[in-house]
């Protein structure tokens, strides 16, 4: 077998796990394989090079191989050249974060780094996670890092250029990846914080919840603008809580997916906000959708993370009654309107 810089297996066939492992196949050198636990969408991409279900209007690397087989790609990226760098890619969404790694652990996985892809929380046993702490307690023995930015889907599929940050405890592994990864169009910065990437990665979602809201009630640029400020202030408090670092939030995990988020057309949790604000029901905007929208299911969790914490998060509690239909549009934007006066 020819000698590979890298070799990628991604699993998960949503939109991000789609996009990210077509564009690695087709621009970073690497080897990549994607798994579907649809048959069907697997050899749809393999005949057709597209994911009709997630990205039916764009046309994936001829170099991407899909596959239902997750023993056969697993033993293939173990076959893989001993001094390739060997990534798995976790692009699960959150909901079914704790069930992918289960079923990976009857699998040998030495030696292998793996990559989150997920921006959520994980609720396990009880008690509410960050994906790479999942990975670490099911495989305590490999490395992990977050893949985690500003980058939309549909856009790095069709192969516009971006930046995103490569997350590790070590380092130098986060290096080491981004050198890997780095293409044209394609840049990736190395960081070591993980709480600081993963918090970001999960309250983004829920802020665009909000700055949907915001833009479905027609309350202006400086309103929307505000929210979003605020909004960060949240999320670095439940960072900081957490024991990330206050910079982190200044980078490409941090503002910039969530100016990103809170204010692109693409993103689905900024349509979910809009369309609570015309007086749709959570279920028919879900239903409409058809994808994943991480902020619905994690603002509670996130909520209750702050509360453990002692940490306070007005937009996530006024999102969280929103999506309880607790409270209407209208009347969570007073409640933030009316709080106390307090420094910034």
């Amino acid at each position: 077998m020819a000698e590979t810089k890298a070799a990628h297996l991604v699993v998960g066939a949503g939109a991000w796990g789609t996009a990210i492992s077509s564009r690695l196949a087709r621009d970073s050198g690497a080897n990549v394989k994607l798994w579907s636990r649809s048959d069907e969408v697997a050899k749809l991409v393999n005949e057709t090079r597209v994911n009709r279900d997630y990205l039916p209007e764009i046309q994936l690397s001829e170099n991407l191989t899909a596959s239902s087989n997750l023993g056969e790609l697993i033993s293939w990226l173990n076959n893989e050249p001993e001094d390739a760098t060997k990534c798995l890619f976790l692009a699960t969404p959150s909901k079914g974060f704790y069930q992918i790694c289960s079923k990976l652990q009857q699998f040998n996985l030495q030696n292998i780094i793996f990559v989150s892809l997920c921006k959520g929380v994980v609720f396990f046993e009880g008690k509410n996670y960050f994906p790479s702490e999942i990975i670490k307690q099911h495989f305590p023995n490999n490395d992990v890092c977050i893949l985690s930015g500003p980058s939309f889907a549909n856009e790095v599929a069709r192969g516009l250029p971006f930046a995103i940050s490569c997350s590790s405890d070590d380092l130098n592994l986060a290096r080491k990846l981004s050198i890997v990864m780095n293409s044209e169009g394609m840049r990736v910065y190395a960081i070591s914080d993980n709480i600081g990437v993963e918090v970001s990665g999960a309250m983004k979602n829920v802020l665009a919840i909000a700055s949907g809201v915001c833009d479905g009630l027609s309350l202006g640029f400086n309103a929307r603008a505000s929210l979003i400020t605020r909004g960060m202030a949240e999320t670095v408090r439940l960072g900081v809580a957490l024991g990330a670092e206050k910079d982190t939030f200044l980078g490409l995990a941090g503002a910039g997916d969530l100016f990103l988020t809170t204010t692109g057309e693409l993103s689905r949790n900024r349509k979910v906000g809009k369309e609570i604000a015309s007086g749709a029901s959570l279920e028919e905007i879900l239903f409409k959708l058809g994808q994943v929208a991480e902020g619905v299911s994690n603002a509670p969790k996130l909520l209750s993370l702050g509360r453990a914490l002692k940490v306070s998060l007005p937009i996530t509690r006024e999102v969280c009654l929103l999506l309880d239909r607790k409270k209407d549009a209208r009347e969570a934007l007073n409640s933030l309107l009316k709080r106390e006066p307090s420094d910034e």
